[in-house]
């Protein structure tokens, strides 16, 4: 049973120096803090069936922060996994295997390596972690392995991915995770930085899935925990709320998002772009808590003063962004619904005005 993982990250940094991967969380008060918890969510522990997971076979594409630390955790929990990796970062892979270090003790992982899918061994298990930009490429290279036992699992930012998966391939059990923990990619490095790594995921529509279970035991097995929250929708626009105001409004008015605090109109902006999404949360069925843009604000009230996310310094410097699964994925969502979104077109015009997009 074929399974895909698709990983969103959450970047935010200080200075260009100190480049962290951030999984839904960020410094507070000199200490790593979650972003928003899952509240909605009954853990649950699969029972690991040895026989299942023995002929498992998983292959992860992409080999950044997120992606090797999958690749390297179930290796490591004897679960044949294998990587797709490209350009020097598959030298290096194959040179030295995923360097990972966790609590102040780096390990390597010898795994096999290759620069497509295809000449790796069919995999029931596909992680693929890579950015939501590329999820059209990710998905061809998986098109031969298709069947309708395919199991994907999209954990971008956003709330579009699990829906663009499920036309990409048709026929396929589509499952929308979210993920967090504190991550830092440097020098070939994995380092796990803050926050203990987990993941909540679930079925769009709160079904049953026996790719979950599947994920569950591979999961366990690796020592990740996990969350199979009631409503993983509710998960995946909390995140949204979040990701698309800051990185939107900051990008906008071409300030950090930790100084947005210090003007009344960028902060009321900013509140207002948020107010935006939950109103099309509402529209769609999906109930989100009351006080979700109230603590989401008081979260990023705590945020460093030159902290900036990875939408604002990619837009920036004119690399591939994720504005189209963010802010722009907010306008198309109201298209869609007939609802008005001043501010999130006020922050299209000026990012325009600015020649970033």
């Amino acid at each position: 049973m074929p399974l895909i993982i698709l990983p969103g990250i959450i970047q935010l940094a200080m200075s260009p120096q100190n480049k962290v991967a951030l999984l839904d969380s960020w410094f507070v008060n000199g200490r790593p803090e979650p972003i928003l918890p899952i509240a909605n969510t009954a853990v649950t522990r699969g029972p690991v069936t040895t026989s299942d997971l023995s002929s498992t076979r998983i292959t992860v594409i992409g080999a950044g922060a997120l992606g090797s630390f999958f690749a390297a955790r179930l290796h490591r929990a004897g679960i044949a996994t294998a990587l797709v990796a490209r350009g020097k970062r598959l030298d290096r892979l194959r040179k030295n295997g995923v360097q990972l270090e966790m609590d102040g003790i780096r390990c390597a992982e010898n795994l096999p390596c290759a620069e497509h899918a295809i000449d790796l061994p069919a995999p029931h298990l596909a992680i693929l972690a890579v950015k939501t930009g590329d999820l059209d490429e990710a998905a061809a290279q998986l098109l031969p392995f298709h069947s309708s036992s395919l199991g994907i699992l999209t954990v971008q930012n956003g709330v579009m991915a699990p829906e663009e998966i499920a036309r990409l391939l048709p026929g396929a059990q589509v499952l929308a995770g979210r993920v967090h923990g504190f991550f830092e990619h440097a020098d070939n490095i994995v380092r796990h930085a803050g926050v203990p790594p987990s993941i909540a995921f679930g079925p769009l529509d709160g079904t049953t899935s026996t790719t979950a279970d599947l994920l569950a035991d591979c999961l366990t097995a690796a020592g990740i925990a996990y969350t199979r929250p009631s409503s993983i929708q509710v998960e995946l626009w909390e995140k949204f709320v979040l990701a698309s105001a800051i990185g939107g409004v900051g990008a906008a008015l071409g300030m950090p998002v930790g100084r947005l605090r210090e003007r009344s109109a960028h902060w009321e902006m900013l509140s207002e772009a948020m107010k935006e999404i939950a109103s099309l949360a509402s529209k769609k069925g999906i109930a989100l808590p009351p006080d979700c843009v109230e603590k989401t604000l008081d979260f990023v009230a705590g945020f460093p003063a030159e902290a900036t996310t990875s939408l604002q310094r990619d837009l920036t410097a004119g690399r591939p962004s994720e504005f189209d699964q963010l802010t722009g994925a907010v306008v198309r969502i109201a298209d869609e619904l007939g609802q008005a979104v001043p501010v999130h077109r006020r922050v299209i015009e000026m990012l325009a005005e600015r020649g970033l997009i």
